[in-house]
């Protein structure tokens, strides 16, 4: 019998925060996935993409700046279960430094870009993303029944 294995989707999340200490949202919009709640800059690692280079891509896409590499900090990774059938790997990245002006590059998935402090976020933030706010470990489960 040849059972193929298990394989888990990876993303990317990018915590972009200005020189004010605020993080920057992105109200999702006809997505599929958490439609009319805030959350990060992130998507999906495509395949042969190395997950920074990914999360390099992602930003551009969906708020049109460059970002170095070495301004790239790696905050942790998550192991995320978003129901039975659907777990992720997510790897979380914070970001000080960037080049360009941020714009909506993607209004057909993003109703609008807010600036928040981290201890005064819209209560209509995906779960998930607000504890990655919260929670300072390298390593970190969501989702999970235990």
């Amino acid at each position: 019998m040849n059972k193929e294995r298990y394989k888990m989707p990876v993303s990317v999340q990018v915590i972009l925060f200005n020189k004010n200490n605020e993080v920057l949202l992105l109200k999702r919009n006809s997505t599929g996935f958490s439609d009319g709640l805030y959350g990060f800059i992130g998507g999906h690692v495509e395949k042969n993409e190395m997950v920074i280079n990914a999360a390099i891509r992602e930003t551009k896409e969906e708020i049109g700046i460059d970002i170095n590499r070495e301004d790239l900090v790696f905050k942790s990774v998550m192991n995320r279960k978003v129901d039975k059938n659907t777990e992720y790997i997510d790897f979380v990245f914070i970001v000080k430094d960037w080049q360009g002006n941020i714009k909506n590059m993607e209004a057909d998935k993003c109703s609008e870009l807010v600036w928040c402090k981290p201890n005064n976020l819209p209560k209509n933030i995906i779960d998930f993303e607000k504890y990655l706010i919260d929670n300072q470990d390298v390593f970190l489960s969501w989702g999970w029944k235990t």
